[in-house]
């Protein structure tokens, strides 16, 4: 995986942004938003692009915006911008400040 920008999110946080990941299971993701707790620098917030495997058989869009906070993954829906880098890390980045902020209260 690439390494293609980061950018501090406040609150002890560092959002780092990845894309060219590499597929080991099923589920294949187009580009990862991960946040790290600056004081551990350990990974604690996921944000991902997957592809949707079965958009041509059952519609929808071609990836799936979707979030992980440790044993919970959230789906937020199915669209084609989220196969454009441009339109998922902004979008990305706007989730990731929202659960740091949502964290530290």
């Amino acid at each position: 995986m690439n390494r293609v920008g980061a950018a501090p999110l406040g609150g002890g946080h560092t959002a780092v942004m990845f894309d060219g990941i590499k597929a080991f299971g099923t589920i294949e993701y187009a580009f990862i938003l991960a946040v790290y707790d600056d004081a551990t620098r350990e990974p604690v917030y996921f944000v991902t692009s997957e592809v949707n495997a079965m958009a041509k058989e059952l519609g929808g869009g071609s990836h799936f915006l979707c979030a992980f906070d440790g044993p919970r993954h959230v789906n937020m829906g199915a669209s084609d911008e989220w196969a454009d880098p441009e339109k998922f890390f902004p979008e990305a980045l706007r989730i990731a400040a929202e659960w740091v902020g949502a964290a530290r209260s």
